[in-house]
C-alpha cells in the first residue's frame, strides 16, 4: 500500500497524496487536539504510587484516604471486615432500641449483646454499652450493670470526654446506690456532676441520686435539697422520667417524716405521670416504681385493700418483666401489709422471700428493708409472749450491723433503740443504757420552728425555702406567703453547725474501680417461729368458727 493510493479527506485532512512530504509526515500533531504532553488522568504517576507498586501492595485509591490504604491484600480484606462488622452493628443497635421501646428488654438485650462483638467506634461502644447498663437496671442485675458501666468510663477516659466521664460516673453512682453503697454512690455523683458540662439532664439525675442517698443516711434538707433542683432541671428539660422519679422520691421522703397526705399526694403525681400522654415513651420500669410508692403511701395511710391491689400489680408487672428488684421490693410491702393486718405469719413469709431475693441480686437497701420488717414482726410477737426474746435480740443485732455497713442511720436509730427495749425486758439495764445512748449520737431532724423531733407522730408539716421542715402549727401567719419566709427565724439555719462551710468538691478520677460486698448472707427465719405463729392463728380461727 502506497501512500498515492491514499485519497479519503478524512484521514489526511484533504490534502492530496502526491503533495505529501516525508517532513510533513513526520511532523508533531497539534498541542490543541492531542494532549501527549499532558499526564494522564486515569493513571497519576507519583512516586507514593511507585513505591507501593514496587512493595507489592495494591493502590486503594483516593476514596478512603491516605490514613485507610491497607498494605495488603490481607489488610484490605480486613478492613473492609471491620467496615462491614459496623455497619452491621449500627443496624443491631437501632433494631434493639425498637425493641426496647416496645417493652420487649429481653429480645433488645439478645440483639445488644452480639452487636458488642461487632463495634468498632468507639463512641458507639460507648453508646451501647450505657443502653445494656439501662437493660439489666431493669432486670434488677445490679452487678452485671456495674461493670457495663466501668467499660464506660474506661472508654470515657481513652477519648478524654468529660460528657461521657459525666454518664459514666452517673452510671457508677446509680449502681452503687441499689447495691447498697451509699458512700461510693456519693462520690461517683459529685464526680459526675464536676464533669457534667450542662445542657442536658444529667445534672437532674446527679440531684436526684444525691437526694436518695441522703434521705438514706437521714439527711433530710440535703435530701429536700436535691430533689428540688432535680425537679427544676426535670421541668426545664420536659424530661418525664426524671419528673416520675423525683415524685417517687419525695413521696417516700413525706412518708418517712410521716406527712401521710403529702406523701400520697405526690405518689398519685408520679403515677399519673406514668399514665400521661407520654407513658409510651417511659419504660416500665417507672411504672411500676410508681405503683410501689403508692402502695407504701396508701400502707401508711392505713387503706390496706387499695395497698394490697397496687402490690400485686407492681407483682405482676415485676413478673412479667422479670424484674427482680422490683419483685423483692413488692415482697417487702405485701409483707407490710399483712403485719399492718396482724397476719403475721404471712408477713413473715413474705419478708423471709424478699431477704432471699435481696442477697441474690446484692440489693442490700432491700434486703435490709425486709429484715427490718421481718425484726418488727420479731419485736411484736415477742411483745404478745408468743416467742421468748432470744430471737428478737440475735435478729436485731444482725440487723443492726447491716445497717451500719450500709450507714442508714435513721434505721440503726430505731434498731438500737428497740435492742434497748429488749435489754430492759432481759432485764440488763447497763446494755439498754448504751443502746440508748448510742441511738441519741443521731440527732434526729427537728422543726425549724420549736426545734420538736419530727416525725414522732403522722402530722402535717411545711417545706421551707431554705429546705428545713416545720410543723405546719409552728408556722406563723409571716410565712403564709413562699415569698415573706426566710431563712432568718429558721432555728436550724441559726445553728452553728449550719454555717460551717461545704466541704471542697474532691478530686476527679480518683476512685478505684474494683467492687467489694462486704455484706454477708441474712439471718434466717426459723421453722419455729412461723409454725408458732401458724399454730396460734388457726387456733384463733377454730375458737372464733366455734
Amino acid at each position: 500500500m502506497s501512500w498515492d493510493s491514499i485519497e479519503s479527506r478524512d484521514f489526511l485532512g484533504g490534502v492530496p497524496a502526491h503533495q505529501l512530504s516525508a517532513t510533513r509526515l513526520l511532523s508533531s500533531p497539534d498541542p490543541s487536539r492531542h494532549h501527549i504532553e499532558d499526564p494522564p488522568e486515569l493513571y497519576p504517576f507519583s512516586e507514593e504510587y511507585a513505591n507501593e507498586n514496587r512493595n507489592g501492595a495494591i493502590r486503594w485509591g483516593s476514596r478512603f484516604g491516605p490514613a485507610h490504604r491497607p498494605s495488603g491484600v490481607l489488610e484490605c480484606f480486613r478492613v473492609c471486615r471491620s467496615r462491614l462488622d459496623q455497619y452491621f452493628a449500627r443496624r443491631k443497635i437501632e433494631r434493639g432500641l425498637r425493641l426496647y421501646m416496645q417493652n420487649e428488654q429481653r429480645q433488645a438485650v439478645k440483639v445488644w449483646l452480639s452487636a458488642l462483638r461487632g463495634v468498632r467506634h468507639r463512641t458507639d461502644k460507648f453508646a451501647l454499652l450505657g443502653h445494656l447498663y439501662k437493660a439489666y437496671m431493669d432486670f434488677g442485675k445490679y452487678r452485671e450493670s456495674l461493670e457495663f458501666a466501668n467499660r464506660q468510663l474506661g472508654i470515657s477516659e481513652e477519648l478524654d470526654s468529660a460528657p461521657m466521664r459525666a454518664e459514666a460516673y452517673l452510671n457508677l453512682a446509680m449502681a452503687h446506690q441499689n447495691l447498697g453503697g451509699l458512700d461510693r454512690a456519693l462520690s461517683y455523683a459529685r464526680h459526675a456532676l464536676y464533669n457534667d458540662c450542662g445542657g442536658g439532664s444529667t445534672a437532674g439525675f446527679v440531684h436526684l441520686t444525691v437526694a436518695v442517698v441522703s434521705m438514706e443516711l437521714g439527711a433530710v434538707s440535703k435530701a429536700m435539697d436535691g430533689f428540688m433542683k432535680a425537679l427544676g432541671v426535670a421541668q426545664a428539660q420536659d424530661n418525664d422520667v426524671l419528673t416520675l422519679q423525683v415524685y417517687v422520691g419525695l413521696s417516700e421522703l413525706w412518708r418517712r417524716l410521716r406527712d401521710l397526705e403529702r406523701s400520697f399526694g405526690c405518689a398519685s403525681r408520679a403515677c399519673d405521670v406514668g399514665r400521661g400522654h407520654n407513658s409510651l415513651n417511659l419504660n416500665t420500669r417507672h411504672h411500676r416504681n410508681a405503683l410501689l410508692q403508692m402502695a407504701a403511701a396508701l400502707r401508711a395511710k392505713g387503706e390496706l385493700g387499695d395497698a394490697h391491689d397496687y402490690v400485686n400489680e407492681a407483682l405482676r408487672l415485676a413478673s412479667v418483666a422479670g424484674d427482680q428488684g422490683c419483685y423483692a421490693r413488692a415482697m417487702r410491702l405485701a409483707g407490710d401489709v399483712y403485719r399492718r393486718k396482724s397476719d403475721l405469719g404471712k408477713a413473715l413469709r413474705h419478708y423471709e422471700v424478699a431477704m432471699g431475693a435481696g442477697q441474690s441480686l446484692g440489693d442490700r437497701l432491700a434486703q435490709m428493708e425486709a429484715m427490718d420488717g421481718a425484726a418488727r414482726c420479731l419485736d411484736e410477737l415477742r411483745l404478745q409472749g408468743r416467742i421468748c426474746n432470744c430471737r428478737p435480740l440475735e435478729f436485731n443485732t444482725r440487723l443492726l450491723e447491716v445497717a451500719t455497713s450500709v450507714g442508714s442511720k435513721m434505721l440503726v436509730r430505731r434498731v438500737r433503740l428497740r435492742l434497748a427495749d429488749i435489754y430492759t425486758a432481759l432485764g440488763d439495764n447497763n446494755a439498754a443504757a448504751r443502746q440508748k445512748r448510742a441511738a441519741s449520737a443521731w440527732a434526729a431532724p427537728t422543726c425549724g420552728r420549736c426545734r420538736e423531733p419530727l416525725a414522732e407522730r403522722p402530722e402535717p408539716l411545711v417545706s421551707l425555702p431554705c429546705t428545713h421542715f416545720v410543723h405546719l402549727a409552728c408556722m406563723p401567719e409571716s410565712w403564709s406567703r413562699r415569698s415573706n419566709r426566710g431563712s432568718g427565724e429558721c432555728a436550724e439555719c441559726a445553728s452553728p453547725r449550719a454555717r460551717a462551710p461545704p466541704p471542697a468538691p474532691p478530686a476527679p478520677r480518683s476512685l478505684p474501680s474494683q467492687v467489694d460486698f462486704p455484706f454477708g448472707t441474712p439471718p434466717t427465719l426459723r421453722d419455729s417461729d412461723i409454725n408458732s405463729v401458724l399454730s396460734d392463728h388457726s387456733s384463733q380461727q377454730a375458737t372464733s368458727s366455734v
